[in-house]
C-alpha cells in the first residue's frame, strides 16, 4: 500500500520554510514528517522550479499538485482478486438472512465441494459487504429501561424432541423462559404444549416459586427444569 499523500498546505509551508533557509530537520519537525518524506517533495517540487522566491509569495495549490503529480504519480489500482469472489451473491444473501461469518463459511464448504476458501477469507467478505450496506434500521438495538417489576419478557422456544416423564415416550418440547427486564433474573421450564392454560399456568409459576428456591445473582437462572 503506497504511502498517503501529503495535503497542500503543508506543501505550501514547506516552500516557505525552505526559502527562509531553515534545516531539513526543523522542516521535518515542525511539518510533523520525516527526513525522508521531506526530501522526497522538496525534490519534486525543485525539479519544477517552485523552491526559489519571496517567502511570501508562495506557489498556488494547484501548482503544487501538478509538480507533485508529475514527479510522484499515484500507483495504479491493483486487481485484487478473493477467493470467495464466485460466491459472493450467495454470500450476500446468507449475511442479509442473518447468518454470522463463520455460519456462511461452514454452509459453502459443505455445500459446494470446489468451494475452498478460509473462514477469514468469508470474515473480510462479509465486513465489506456490511461497510458498502451502511447501517440498517436492524442494527440498531433499544434497550428496555423499567423498574424493578414493571416489565418482564416472555417466549417460548422449540427445544426438539425429548422424553416426556408422563408417558415415558418422546415428544415434541418447548422451552418456556421468562426474563425479569429490571434484574435479567431468569425462569425456565421445558413443557410439551402450548395451549393458553399452559401459557397462563407458566406466569403463575414463573413469578410464585418454590420457597426453598434459593435468589440468584443478576444473570443467573432462576430455575431450570
Amino acid at each position: 500500500m503506497s504511502a498517503p499523500r501529503v495535503d497542500m498546505h503543508r506543501l505550501q509551508e514547506l516552500v516557505r520554510l525552505y526559502r527562509m533557509d531553515t534545516t531539513v530537520r526543523d522542516r521535518a519537525r515542525l511539518l510533523r514528517m520525516s527526513t525522508r518524506t521531506e526530501q522526497r517533495y522538496r525534490a519534486a517540487l525543485e525539479t519544477a522550479g517552485l523552491l526559489e522566491g519571496d517567502p511570501d509569495d508562495l506557489p498556488t495549490r494547484a501548482e503544487l499538485t501538478t509538480a507533485v503529480t508529475a514527479a510522484m504519480p499515484a500507483p495504479m489500482n491493483r486487481e485484487v482478486t478473493s477467493s470467495v469472489d464466485r460466491w459472493m451473491t450467495e454470500i450476500r444473501k446468507l449475511e442479509d438472512d442473518g447468518v454470522g461469518p463463520h455460519a456462511i463459511w461452514d454452509l459453502l464448504r459443505r455445500k459446494h465441494k470446489d468451494f475452498k476458501a478460509s473462514a477469514s477469507a468469508v470474515k473480510r467478505a462479509v465486513r465489506r459487504i456490511r461497510r458498502e450496506r451502511g447501517v440498517r434500521e436492524t442494527d440498531v438495538v433499544i434497550p428496555v429501561v423499567s423498574g424493578p417489576g414493571e416489565i418482564a419478557q416472555v417466549d417460548f422456544g422449540f427445544a426438539g424432541r425429548l422424553v416426556d416423564p408422563a408417558t415415558g415416550t418422546r415428544r415434541k418440547a418447548w422451552v418456556f423462559v421468562m426474563v425479569l427486564a429490571y434484574s435479567r433474573h431468569m425462569f425456565a421450564k421445558v413443557v410439551f404444549d402450548q395451549r393458553a392454560s399452559t401459557w397462563v399456568q407458566l406466569h403463575i409459576v414463573a413469578v410464585r416459586p418454590h420457597p426453598s428456591t434459593r435468589v440468584p445473582r443478576s444473570g443467573q437462572a432462576l430455575r431450570i427444569y
